[in-house]
C-alpha cells in the first residue's frame, strides 16, 4: 500500500500572532481552506512566492501550535530558511516533500526552540538531497 503524495499548498499570508519572529523562526501564517490538508505535523518544503521562479527551501508547520494556551485553529506555517523577506499579502506556494514528526506539545519555550532548531537542521539535510525542480505544479493544490 503506497502512501498518496503530499500536497502543494497555496495561500495568501497574513498576520500571526508573532510568536515565531520572537522565537528566531519567522513564519509565514498562511489564510486557506483548510480542507485537504495533511495531518498535523512538521514538514519539510520547498516554497514559490507568488510567481517567481526562484524556489526556497522551508520548514513548515500543520496544526493548533498546541504549546501555546487556548483553544487554537489549525494553521499553516512557513518558516523560509536564510532569508527574511516581508511576505505579507503575496501568494506562497508550498510544496510538502516529507513529514519530520508530528505536532508536539513542549512544556516550555526553550524545549520549542531546541526541537525547531533540529526541525530546522532535518530539513535542510533532507532537502539538499531533493531537486527543486521536481516541485509539483501548483495546480493540484489545497488553495483558498
Amino acid at each position: 500500500m503506497s502512501t498518496p503524495p503530499l500536497p502543494t499548498i497555496v495561500g495568501v499570508v497574513v498576520p500571526g500572532d508573532g510568536r515565531g519572529r520572537e522565537l528566531g523562526f519567522p513564519t509565514a501564517n498562511l489564510a486557506l481552506d483548510l480542507d485537504g490538508l495533511p495531518a498535523d505535523g512538521i514538514y519539510a518544503a520547498w516554497t514559490r512566492i507568488d510567481d517567481d521562479p526562484e524556489v526556497w527551501p522551508a520548514s513548515v508547520s500543520v496544526g493548533t501550535n498546541p504549546t501555546f494556551a487556548g483553544d487554537r485553529d489549525r494553521r499553516v506555517e512557513v518558516h523560509l530558511h536564510d532569508v527574511d523577506l516581508d511576505l505579507y499579502g503575496r501568494t506562497l506556494a508550498v510544496t510538502l516533500v516529507a513529514r519530520l514528526r508530528p505536532t508536539l506539545h513542549f512544556e516550555g519555550i526553550e524545549a520549542l526552540v531546541s526541537q525547531s532548531e533540529d526541525d530546522v537542521s532535518r530539513c535542510r539535510v533532507l532537502l539538499a538531497g531533493r531537486d527543486r525542480d521536481g516541485v509539483r505544479d501548483t495546480s493540484r493544490s489545497c488553495d483558498r
